[in-house]
């Protein structure tokens, strides 16, 4: 790859970094474990579904989380307010507003750890028996391999969040994942969870960092990349298309797995109603068509070869949006009895509210078809890709 500058190798010395390896053993000896590792994973995987967090674990996570919402500073809480009126954008134009997003998921994060989505999307249905976590389990996996992450293989995951997904696929393929992550409170959650998870053959870098910006890697240094549910954030896909497509090596694959509109007419009074209740919850600003990120695509250098619904069928479900919500029971009749009792913090219930409603506009939304949640494209880079600059 070519030679990073000066600039950014300091940016890259400075990062937010856990790699988990295997250690006293050669490079051969090491890949040979892990790969013996990655084969069990596998085999494990298709014998039976990956255990849910225990018991104790989620009771930790919930109480943690539910503290965290109940102490949160009024500044905290008018910010996230404030930064609706960002989410209800078409788009994100600008820096200014890309920080008002860290100002939602100051509050998301720790509203979604209450649920079963603390990696914060719904996943698509793979598996129309099972629930949500079991489907992005489901997905995940499938997604490394259909872009050819494996032993030996560097892959980028662009608004890795707190890592939940780079470690499956780390997981599960063998790779080395490095994440990067503009809320730095995601990257720290992540670094605290990769340490616990001291798994074998394990990889794992994250780095604090916009992909709005030139991304922070050389030329040709990595193997594959994807996203979930990060791009409604990006202020210029084409400009970012480009990145990825200088950062990938020639036939290195890039997943985009993110909302599309479909069948919403902003004409529709009622689509837009729904809409608006929706975007507190999901947090997704920019809703392009399919054709209009094929065709950035496209135009920044690369072949796709998917666009379509990642759901089983090509038919999104409606029971899981149903399913998922209803994993906020618990944290939601504590709210409300402390509001009863004059014992909840100020404004904390209408913060729930507001949040809450959009789990029933989503699951009319869906059921409309107005938009797909999980929109997948897989795009390429060609073999015969002249070599890439590196970003100034």
């Amino acid at each position: 790859s070519s030679h990073l500058s000066s600039s950014r190798v300091q940016r890259e010395s400075e990062r937010a970094r856990v790699c988990v390896a295997l250690r006293g053993s050669s490079s051969t000896d090491t890949m040979g474990v892990s790969q013996s590792c990655c084969a069990e994973r596998r085999e494990a995987s298709h014998a039976k579904p990956a255990a849910a967090p225990g018991l104790i674990e989620r009771q930790v996570t919930f109480l943690k989380e539910l503290r965290a919402l109940w102490s949160m500073p009024q500044e905290s809480i008018d910010a996230y307010f404030a930064a609706n009126e960002v989410m209800g954008q078409e788009k994100i134009t600008c820096k200014e507003e890309e920080d008002k997003v860290i100002d939602w998921y100051n509050v998301l994060n720790h509203f979604c750890a209450l649920g079963n989505v603390e990696k914060m999307y719904i996943a698509p249905v793979l598996d129309a028996s099972a629930g949500n976590q079991e489907n992005q389990r489901l997905f995940e996996e499938k997604m490394a391999t259909m872009i050819g992450a494996g032993v030996g293989k560097r892959v980028l995951d662009l608004g890795c969040g707190k890592g939940r997904i780079a470690n499956e696929v780390a997981t599960f393929s063998g790779a080395r994942v490095v994440g990067l992550n503009y809320d730095k409170s995601q990257i720290d959650n992540a670094l605290q969870f990769a340490e616990q998870r001291l798994a074998c053959g394990v990889e794992l870098e994250f780095l604090h960092g916009s992909f709005n910006d030139p991304l922070p890697f050389g030329s040709e240094s990595f193997d594959a990349a994807y996203e979930v549910g990060a791009f409604c954030y990006a202020i210029d896909k084409v400009k970012l298309f480009t990145e990825i497509y200088r950062i990938l090596k020639p036939g290195g694959r890039f997943s985009y797995c993110d909302w599309c509109r479909l069948d919403y007419n902003p004409e529709d009074e009622h689509h837009v109603e729904l809409l608006r209740k929706v975007k507190p919850l999901t947090g997704m600003v920019e809703m392009p068509f399919p054709r209009e990120v094929v065709e950035a695509f496209v135009e920044a250098g690369f072949e796709v070869e998917l666009s379509a619904e990642a759901c089983v069928g090509g038919q999104q479900f409606s029971h899981v949006v149903r399913d998922t919500e209803r994993s906020f029971w618990l944290a939601e009749s504590v709210v409300n009895t402390a509001d009863r009792l004059h014992l909840a913090p100020k404004n904390l219930k209408r913060l729930w509210d507001r949040i809450r409603e959009g789990g029933q506009a989503l699951q009319e939304a869906v059921e409309l078809n107005l938009f797909s949640m999980t929109w997948h494209i897989v795009a390429r880079k060609p073999e015969a890709a002249a070599p890439p600059k590196d970003s100034p």
